[in-house]
């Protein structure tokens, strides 16, 4: 079946297309490759706006420990404030990765 991709819901089974997800996560690292805060934050918004199209439920973000991690996780707390993502921590046992649930 093919469905359009402004389609909200499933034309068979009415679902909402925006929440579908399969339990995958995607790992970026946007902090260890020379990223200034500015670069990290424009790969993080790019990778959560196409994570959010495809059907992964996680994002994780290698972020290191720096001012890359404070101001990704400031703005990833926007991000939850406005409905974008659904949640955001530091991923247990490892401080330098932030992760994000994308769909409930």
């Amino acid at each position: 079946m093919r469905i359009d991709r402004d389609e909200r819901r499933c034309p068979k089974c009415d679902n909402q297309l925006d929440e579908q997800t399969d339990g995958s996560t995607i790992t970026v690292d946007i902090a260890h490759n020379g990223e200034r805060v500015h670069e990290a934050l424009r790969k993080m918004n790019r990778q959560v706006e196409a994570a959010n199209r495809g059907v992964a439920q996680y994002i994780r973000f290698i972020v290191g420990s720096g001012v890359i991690k404070e101001e990704v996780m400031m703005s990833l707390g926007d991000l939850e404030r406005r409905g974008i993502i659904v949640h955001q921590e530091i991923e247990p046992g490892n401080g330098g990765a932030i992760l994000v649930k994308l769909k409930r």
